[in-house]
């Protein structure tokens, strides 16, 4: 079986570092689900799976999950290493249909990784967003629902690791790296 890592945050927590940090110590392949949408509608917008996403977007419909699902496995079939997949899932329903698809294709999930900010409030003063401050702290607290209710669905949770973040992040790359490969060894050497 090849390892999948998810990794989800809230909203305004820095990500593209500890990714990056991942992919490296773990040997994974990134699967962003923002780029393979755009990636499937900008390079091969002729095919039945762009033009079904494409009027799911025209019609400002949400892509079901169905179509997620195939666009994933279309994408990690060719994978022969691990996969770190970002910002996905987001519901109960998706992370169902993901763990079915990940099964199938050889891959189980080994970490769940969860990047929180601890305070809305510090980003907000700090960056003076006052004018959307409101729809910021509901954004906040929406997602880290979303993460909670995600974390729930792992069923051992001995493969989440969480990450309380300070704004702003001051996290050197050799601290970032150090605490993942404290978790590596427990992921690949047990």
């Amino acid at each position: 079986m090849k390892h999948c890592h998810l990794i989800t945050s809230s909203t305004f927590s820095f990500q593209e570092s500890f990714e990056n940090t991942l992919i490296e110590v773990f040997d994974l392949t990134k699967v962003s689900i923002k780029d393979l949408f755009n990636n499937k509608l900008r390079n091969d917008s002729k095919s039945e799976l762009a033009i079904r996403i494409n009027k799911c977007l025209q019609n400002e419909e949400l892509v079901s999950t169905d179509l997620i699902m195939e666009l994933i496995a279309e994408n990690i079939k060719e994978i022969t290493n691990g996969i770190l997949i970002t910002g996905y899932p987001r519901t109960k329903e998706q992370f169902n249909s993901l763990e079915i698809l990940l099964s199938k294709s050889n891959f189980k999930i080994s970490r769940l990784w969860i990047l929180e900010l601890k305070n809305i409030e510090d980003l907000i003063s700090a960056r003076n967003y006052e004018d959307v401050a409101e729809e910021m702290r509901v954004k906040f607290r929406d997602t880290i629902k979303q993460n909670n209710e995600i974390a729930k669905l792992i069923e051992n949770p001995k493969i989440i690791s969480k990450f309380d973040l300070d704004y702003p992040v001051n996290w050197e790359m050799d601290e970032i790296k150090e605490k993942i490969k404290s978790v590596h060894n427990t992921i690949y050497m047990s």
